[in-house]
């Protein structure tokens, strides 16, 4: 028998493998691609389904960051059971993507009707208000239709909804309805050109436009100057434009920044005649992502220069060290939209006022909790935060915050505001206080200077000053500017916000150094004494000379 060669062995072994290969069914073979693709789709997806169960479906704890001093967190948060609870998803919704997707598509929301209340601006603009009071919600049938009073003293929670959302959206039905079974009015500000409305002006909204929450919030306050209001937002704001740098990072991530760019061109379909006056029209129906869209009709119509420089200036983070109110803020480590990344853990930590409450799960608002995943956990959440709010002591103050930043550059007039903060998008964020009766939504400038005087060590002829211009004004009637007039009085105020913290940081060195000062001051007299002493025997001498006779000089 001759010896085989090598390449005959090759070929042979090639053809023993295929045989091999052959022998095995083709079910196998479909059941190990299905295996494979479903193992990619559960790590694509992030399901967390076995993770659940390895836990013994226990959920995980919520998070909680917040500064060590807050008195928020001991006076409210501390005695919010769900925000020291844990979160479970809805088992067959546990995947961010899954909850996002089926929050915005179906998301099970009740059913009930608004009331619409139609709101005009300074500008021309028009903004739809639709009410959810608590008594339609109430099983009590003869409450309902009533209109409120003035004097109504039932808490009002003003929603603002996130990106391209109105009224109908079912997360903030599921927020409205619940509000209201607890015995609050709801009122859902839509954004200009929302809800059904045309816009009626040249002005559309964005990220970074808060005069229309300012005046909503004015609005309120003036027709319903007992109730107490609370403020929730929802998406857009607080971290989608730094979430730019991360929504195009995975190739999910770039299906959501797709979807939602179809979700802007389809709102400026709507408003087609006034955007094709003012921004790109051609570049606005190619934009493949936000930052396209935003390039090519937000910075056009908002008279931003670049992209860049409208998402630095309308970002909230450079406004959350600024916050003066209790606030809370909610947010998912599996958003795909506002990801953890975005997050702005710091400033959070520093301010006082801020608790900032994170869940491993929950995906973008979603929050999808019980087997039905009829109820949404942040829901629940802001629900208790509200109640335990109202029920406290700081409802009926503002705390002030010590931030020796300046954001000259970015202010914005509605951060003057003691009774608004919005934290939006991937950040749902719950704020409340109470107005007295005759004050307006946000503290004038005078008002601001004699609250941050209270804090410090006065000068009294200052205070009489301030306090004497400010009853002045209130006899002649002289109202308080409002939008831009308002920025450029504070840009005046600014020195004063200046040398503040260094008047504070002198008196509190001048404390601490006090010994230092009297022995510097001791040694100052023991060393200078031979020449001032000389110099005042010297003058004393000589007017004793014309008051005292020669002779007693003498002695």
């Amino acid at each position: 028998m001759d010896c085989l060669t090598s390449e005959e062995i090759s070929v042979s072994a090639f053809e023993l493998l295929f045989k091999a290969v052959s022998l095995i069914p083709i079910s196998n073979y479909v059941f190990g691609c299905i295996l494979l693709l479903l193992i990619f789709l559960y790590n694509f997806l992030e399901f967390h389904l076995i993770a659940d169960i390895m836990k013994g479906y226990r959920g995980d704890p919520v998070s909680l960051t917040f500064n060590p001093c807050s008195e928020i967190y001991e006076g409210v948060v501390s005695k919010c059971k769900t925000l020291h609870g844990r979160y479970l998803a809805t088992p067959w919704l546990s995947s961010p993507h899954f909850q996002t997707v089926f929050l915005n598509f179906h998301g099970k929301p009740p059913v009930f009707s608004y009331r619409r209340q139609i709101f005009h601006t300074a500008d021309g603009g028009t903004i739809a208000l639709d009410w959810l009071p608590y008594s339609d919600v109430s099983t009590e049938a003869f409450h309902k239709n009533n209109s409120i009073s003035k004097d109504d003293a039932t808490p009002i929670v003003v929603v603002i909804p996130g990106l391209t959302s109105d009224s109908s959206s079912p997360y903030l039905k599921h927020l409205a309805f619940n509000m209201a079974k607890r015995g609050r009015n709801v009122v859902v500000g839509n954004h200009r050109g929302l809800g059904g409305i045309s816009v009626t002006s040249d002005c559309f909204y964005n990220a970074g436009w808060t005069e229309d929450v300012r005046k909503i919030i004015d609005h309120l306050h003036g027709e319903y100057p007992q109730a107490p209001l609370f403020v929730v937002g929802t998406s857009i704001g607080a971290n989608i434009l730094i979430c730019d740098r991360f929504i195009c990072r995975r190739l999910v991530q770039r299906l959501y920044d797709r979807a939602l760019t179809i979700g802007l061109q389809g709102y400026a379909q709507l408003h087609q005649p006034v955007y094709s006056r003012l921004g790109n029209w051609e570049g606005i129906e190619k934009a493949r992502s936000i930052r396209d869209f935003d390039s090519h009709a937000t910075c056009l119509v908002a008279k931003y220069e670049t992209v860049d420089t409208y998402y630095r200036r309308c970002s909230s983070t450079s406004y959350v060290g600024n916050v003066s109110v209790p606030l809370l803020c909610i947010s998912a480590l599996d958003d795909p939209l506002c990801t953890r990344e975005a997050i702005p853990w710091d400033e959070c930590r520093a301010n006082k006022n801020i608790v900032l409450a994170t869940t491993e799960h929950g995906g973008h608002l979603a929050f999808f909790e019980g087997l039905n995943g009829d109820s949404l956990w942040w829901v629940r959440a802001v629900d208790e935060f509200l109640s335990v709010l109202h029920a406290s002591p700081f409802m009926h103050r503002q705390n002030k915050t010590h931030n020796s930043s300046l954001h000259s550059a970015l202010e914005s007039s509605i951060d003057q505001g003691p009774y608004l903060n919005v934290m939006e998008d991937g950040m749902v964020a719950a704020v409340g206080n109470e107005q007295p009766a005759k004050m307006t939504g946000y503290f004038s400038v005078e008002q601001q200077m004699i609250h941050e005087k209270k804090n410090e060590v006065p000068d009294i002829e200052e205070i009489q000053h301030d306090e004497t211009k400010a009853k002045t004004d209130s006899m002649q009637g002289t109202s308080q500017p409002s939008g831009r007039e308002t920025e450029s009085n504070l840009v005046v105020k600014y020195p004063h916000d200046i040398t503040a913290p260094i008047r504070r940081c002198i008196d509190q060195l001048s404390r601490q150094n006090r010994k230092s000062i009297w022995l510097l001051a001791y040694i100052a007299i023991i060393t200078t004494w031979p020449l001032v002493g000389s110099a005042l025997l010297i003058v004393f001498k000589r007017k004793l000379k014309s008051v005292l006779p020669a002779a007693w000089l003498k002695r």
